[in-house]
Parts: C-alpha cells; structure tokens; sequence
C-alpha cells in the first residue's frame, strides 16, 4: 500500500474547505467490487462509481501470481481526506481477510468542488445549505 504524500502548501488567498476531498481508487478481483463498496459507504462516501477493468500482466505473469485471471472491479470513492489513514488500515485487513491478499487502493487529492451543495454531499456534511451562495 502506498505511503501518504506529504501535505500539499495552499496557495496564497486560498478558501480552504473544512474538510478536503480525495478520489479513493480501490481494485480488487471481479465480483468483490459491491462488496468493497458497501465496505467503504461505512467511511461516509456519498460518491462511489464502480467499473469493470482488464489488467494488462500477461498470461504467465497472472498465473505465477496465483491469480484467476485479469479481470477486475475498480471502485472511485469520493472521501474526507482526513479519513483516508482509517480508510487505508481497514482495507489493509480487508484486503488480507476477503481478498486473499490481493488489491489495491490509492488516492487522488481533489484541489476543488464546484458549490457548496456538492461540497457538503461529497464531504457528508451535516448542515444544510440552502442555495448555491
């Protein structure tokens, strides 16, 4: 599992939100893809998109690895980015007690959301807004 990247400076005049946003990747074998999802809606991730990706590893590769073949569920999880340390830990167990030790999670810093309606569903803010001041 990927070590997390220092943190990144704000620009100057920046409007930081209270709780910054990150893109949570997640790949684990086909057919396990709602089963990690339903796993990471426990983190609060109002936004998830699962998809079905082919690996690229020959043949050979895939199984000297004791892998059933290169099919695979990639999950997209919008996510708190101060729960990705939590987030990454239970995954860690997950991956070891599920997947057979198999799986893949990383994240993208998201650097800005547009209105403060979608902020507040993606971030699971409680307050409500009303408009789009």
């Amino acid at each position: 599992m990927a070590e997390r990247q220092k943190q990144r400076p704000e620009p100057a005049g920046a409007s930081v939100a209270p709780n910054r946003l990150a893109l949570l990747v997640t790949i684990v074998q086909k057919g396990k893809g709602t089963f990690f999802a339903d796993f990471l809606q426990t983190f609060d991730a109002n936004l998830q998109i699962s998809v079905v990706g082919t690996g690229t590893a020959q043949s050979d590769l895939v199984e000297f690895l004791g892998l059933k073949d290169n099919k695979r569920s990639v999950i997209f999880s919008v996510v708190r980015e101060d729960r990705v340390d939590k987030i990454f830990e239970a995954l860690q167990e997950r991956f070891q007690t599920v997947n057979n030790g198999t799986g893949i999670s990383f994240t993208i810093p998201l650097t800005s959301v547009i209105g403060k309606l979608s902020y507040g569903f993606l971030s699971n803010e409680r307050r409500v807004v009303k408009g789009d001041e």
